[in-house]
This record gives C-alpha cells, sequence and structure tokens, in this order.
C-alpha cells in the first residue's frame, strides 16, 4: 500500500496475481457464457495480466469459484462448452432507504458532472437495480438519467463531433415545422432541468442556440471540408446598480471589470446572445447596457415590446 500510494501504479509486487485472475474470470462469467478459448483471449488481453493461461489453470478457477458457492452453469453450442455464473453468493442486496439514498446523491452530483460521467453513472444504475427489490425504486433508479431512454448510439456519436467541433446535417423534429434537416456547428452536449441538448450554431434559429437531443432522429452527414458555419461569440459591457439588499454574483461567462460604492461595471463574453439577453433582462431596471450599440438597441426593443404588452393589457 505504501508504495502504491508512492508511485500511484499497479505492479506484480502489489497484488496477488491468482486472486486477481480469479476474480476476473468471475466477473467475465457474471458478463454471460465464456468457453475456455473466450477466457484465455480475455485474459491475455487483459493490461494487467497480458500473458497466457492454460485451459486446465482456468478449470481450477472455475472449479475454486463453485467452491466457494457459485452456481456455474454450462451450455453447448457447436460442440463448444460454455460456462456461466447462474448465481453467486456476493449479491448485492440494496434496502429501500438505500436506494432513496443513492437517487438523492445521483441527482445532487449529476449537476456537476460531464455527460461521459454521466453515462458511465447510468451504466452503473442498470447494473445495480437489479438487486432492488422495490419494484417502483428500481424503475426509478433505472430511469434517473435524462439520457437514460434516448438512443445511446446517437449521443455517442454527437460526443464524437462535439469533441471535433464538426458541422453536420441532422434529421430534427422542429416544434415548430416539424421534420426538417438542419445544418448545426456541434458545439457541447449539456443537460439542462433533466433533458439533454445539443448546442451550436444552427440553421433552425439562424444563431447559436439548442436543440434537444430526443428530437434529433440521426446524423445525416458531415461536412468534412472547411464549416459552412461559424459560432459568433458576443462581448457585452453593462453598468450594474448596487442594491444594499441583493449581492451581485457574476456568472461563468462574466467578470467584473471595475466597481465601487454605486456600481458595477461588468462585461460578460458567451456564444448564446439569447442566454445573455436573458440576463441582462433578469436584472431588470438594476442594469444598463454600455455597449456594443447594436445590443443595446435590441435590449432597448425588447423593453418597448414588454411595456407595450403590459399598457395593452390595461
Amino acid at each position: 500500500m505504501q508504495r502504491f500510494m508512492e508511485t500511484n501504479k499497479i505492479t506484480y509486487n502489489l497484488m496477488s496475481f491468482s486472486a486477481f485472475k480469479g476474480i476476473l474470470i468471475f466477473t467475465y462469467l457474471l458478463d454471460g457464457p465464456k468457453s475456455f478459448k473466450d477466457l484465455q483471449n480475455l485474459l491475455h488481453e487483459h493490461k494487467f495480466v497480458t500473458e497466457s493461461v492454460s485451459i486446465d489453470t482456468i478449470r481450477i478457477y472455475i472449479n475454486t469459484l463453485k467452491k466457494m458457492g457459485c452456481d456455474i452453469q454450462k451450455e453447448t453450442r457447436h460442440r463448444v462448452s460454455y460456462f456461466y455464473i447462474a448465481s453467486h453468493p456476493f449479491e448485492l442486496k440494496i434496502d429501500d432507504t438505500q436506494a432513496k439514498n443513492i437517487i438523492k446523491v445521483f441527482k445532487a452530483v449529476s449537476k456537476s458532472i460531464d455527460l461521459e460521467d454521466f453515462i458511465s453513472l447510468q451504466g452503473f444504475f442498470d447494473k445495480i437495480s437489479k438487486y432492488i427489490s422495490n419494484q417502483e425504486l428500481r424503475e426509478e433508479i433505472r430511469n434517473v438519467s435524462p439520457v437514460k431512454l434516448q438512443n445511446a448510439e446517437l449521443i455517442k456519436e454527437l460526443m464524437k463531433h462535439v469533441k471535433a467541433k464538426n458541422e453536420v446535417t441532422l434529421e430534427y423534429d422542429s416544434p415548430r415545422s416539424g421534420i426538417k434537416n438542419i445544418d448545426i456547428l456541434a458545439d457541447k452536449l449539456y443537460i439542462s432541468n433533466g433533458k439533454l441538448y445539443l448546442a451550436g450554431f444552427n440553421t433552425e434559429y439562424e444563431n447559436y442556440g439548442s436543440l434537444l437531443v430526443n428530437k434529433i432522429s440521426k446524423v445525416i452527414s458531415v461536412n468534412l471540408g472547411k464549416p459552412k458555419l461559424k459560432i459568433p461569440v458576443l462581448t457585452v459591457k453593462y453598468r450594474y446598480l448596487k442594491n444594499d439588499s441583493e449581492v451581485f454574483e457574476p456568472i461563468e461567462e462574466e467578470k467584473i471589470l471595475s466597481e465601487d460604492d454605486n456600481e458595477i461595471i461588468v462585461e460578460i463574453t458567451s456564444k448564446n446572445k439569447f442566454s445573455v439577453t436573458q440576463r441582462i433582462l433578469s436584472h431588470t431596471n438594476k442594469c444598463v447596457v454600455i455597449s456594443p450599440d447594436n445590443f443595446k438597441d435590441e435590449i432597448i426593443s425588447y423593453l418597448k415590446q414588454m411595456k407595450e404588452g403590459y399598457f395593452g393589457q390595461e
């Protein structure tokens, strides 16, 4: 343990390899039926084993697992024997209180983890759900992730395009105009209010915006040449008038340029014009846009429309 703490690396001297290989075989047989040849290949390909294990040795491991209480069954296909674990004495049991706590913890950490970890956690929940006897809680933990009921292969493909910042054409079921093709310069995947979104500059909104992933049917094509679309970046400077009853808390895209007793000068930089507009309007009369002039004019126009709307209701 001391050596592991110093090097953070696992070596042959830090484990019992006989026990380790036994655990591996136990895991492989839990995943589904495996032949002797399958087990040999899996052990040989494992990054910590990387050695040939004879069929006789594998047979010893299987018999040892049987002695430990594992019910190992055999089936034959085309004259080849396949082994699997029907049951074992190490089964996990999760009571109702533990299941509720697992769901509660997941909902808390899901706000700060990336999508890949999200998907990994969902795989974990799929595995442990069968050990929950309460049917209602079992279904809740299986479906606690917003990506659970969506096309996993499509999500993986979108993650790949986001990572490469590819321009892709999607088949999308638009709430406004039905099924259509949309070009988008894929920028990021994110979860908001329990829903998964793909963000980027797209032809549906002719601006930076977000598309619900569960409305995307498929990726039709990928533009491997120079992208036709470009993601504009908007920088807005505004004055925030201080209020003794409230504390100004900048968001991730903002930085404070200056501050005195009466006001704070803030700069916000974002690809998403809509979110910047929402941020400015959320400050109500405590905020005055300084620049750029065209954005200032748009905010004034929004405010006039809002005023006209209220007067129209009187």
